[in-house]
């Protein structure tokens, strides 16, 4: 048995030999310091940048960002840069988004040189932030401006027919008739990622409030695929339903293919969500938070708000109410708490409504009266510059402002 006075001695000695590593390290690499700078000029001068995204690792970054950046150039709104992605193998959220990309930026993924050209472009003129046009607090996210640029210009990623064949096949072998067509549906719960989960919990929702939804696609001849993974509760067996989150067939290039070949595509506050985008699904999104971010979705989307609950007033807060404070903007839980605020789901009956009107629009039966037509532009009259999305090209939910058109004025 070890001593603890043995033990502590080994401790120490051990510490000791981690900060001495930690010293000749620096060492090193501020005598290179001089020489990387050196070596970073020619990629300077070429234009070659590194693109810093927000987090690799989560698939919202990994789709909106390099979408912008490359809409960005297309565009001409800044001057042209050749994109890096520096993403050695288990770094990126889908290795097959990331082939995708590959098209248009160059990605580098074996380790050796992913570990020296990391050093490189840790030098600030070699980075381009690309995590700065969706990662906006309290201001208006500048992807909203570039959406808005893009309009109806098709998208950037079509899928292979190399992945559409083999993922019809796949789903033939799941039971799928192979001319059916198909919606997605995901609901952000909390055990994805659970180190954060406590930041963003406000965000998280119930699928069971989407399965009438489901259920009534189903009924007008969709098959759905429920995405995600398994993490996540199991749903109730349900006929030309597929909890795909729950099978071994989940891959990567198969939640590409899904969710860039589905109908469209119903989803929550997650990312999973920007991948039927980049890819030019529609996107119908219910439980938005927070209420500033709900015209995030494109000229093809419809989104539904949480609605805020005030629990020192009982009572729900007016849209304008919110949007004149700072809880439009809140993107942390606790900052909900600590104002007990508490943004609260919506029913299945308002999903249920926005996912049929999804089903209109991409049916080309969609119908707006004026009266709809006015409710939007109210809602929208409330937002201002500063907000997540204003300026944002979607739309909010039709029956759901029809139904909640007294939350648009002052109480």
């Amino acid at each position: 048995m070890i001593s603890p006075k043995a033990l502590f001695l080994s401790l120490d000695e051990r510490i000791r030999g981690i900060r001495k590593h930690r010293l000749a390290r620096n060492a090193v690499s501020l005598v290179l310091l001089p020489i990387e700078f050196i070596l970073s000029l020619p990629l300077y001068l070429v234009r070659i940048r590194a693109l810093r995204i927000s987090v690799l690792g989560r698939i919202g970054h990994l789709a909106a960002e390099p979408d912008i950046f490359l809409k960005v150039r297309l565009l001409g709104l800044r001057r042209w840069n050749s994109g890096v992605i520096i993403s050695p193998p288990g770094d990126a959220a889908n290795e097959c988004l990331l082939d995708y990309w590959s098209r248009y930026i160059r990605v580098i993924r074996y380790p050796f040189w992913s570990r020296i050209l990391a050093r490189l472009y840790r030098i600030s003129h070699l980075q381009y932030d690309v995590s700065r046009y969706t990662m906006a607090i309290n201001e208006t996210a500048p992807y909203i401006a570039v959406q808005r640029a893009w309009g109806d210009r098709p998208p950037l990623l079509t899928l292979t027919e190399t992945h559409r064949s083999k993922g019809r096949a796949r789903l033939v072998e799941l039971g799928v008739p192979v001319d059916a067509e198909f919606a997605c549906f995901h609901c952000r719960e909390g055990g994805y990622s659970p180190s954060d989960e406590g930041v963003h919990s406000f965000r998280n929702c119930s699928v069971e409030n989407y399965l009438p939804a489901v259920a009534e696609l189903v009924r007008r001849g969709y098959w759905c695929i429920r995405m995600g993974d398994p993490s996540m509760r199991r749903i109730q067996p349900m006929e030309k339903v597929i909890d795909y989150a729950h099978l071994d067939a989940r891959s990567d290039w198969m939640d590409v293919f899904l969710t860039g070949s589905c109908k469209f595509f119903l989803g929550s506050a997650s990312g999973l969500l920007f991948v039927a985008s980049v890819f030019g699904r529609p996107s119908v999104v219910a439980n938005q938070a927070p209420l500033s971010t709900v015209l995030l979705f494109g000229l093809n989307g419809v989104a539904i708000p949480k609605l805020m609950w005030s629990d020192s007033e009982k009572r729900y807060l007016t849209f304008r109410e919110v949007f004149d404070s700072d809880a439009a903007n809140f993107r942390f839980t606790d900052l909900f708490e600590k104002h007990r605020v508490r943004p609260v789901e919506n029913t299945a009956e308002d999903v249920r409504d926005l996912a049929l009107e999804m089903l209109e629009r991409s049916e080309g039966r969609a119908v707006y009266s004026p009266e709809d037509e006015e409710l939007q532009r109210r809602f929208k009259a409330l937002m201002r510059p500063g907000h997540y999305s204003y300026g944002g090209i979607s739309r909010v939910g039709r029956d759901f402002l029809r139904n909640h058109a007294h939350l648009l004025g002052d109480r």
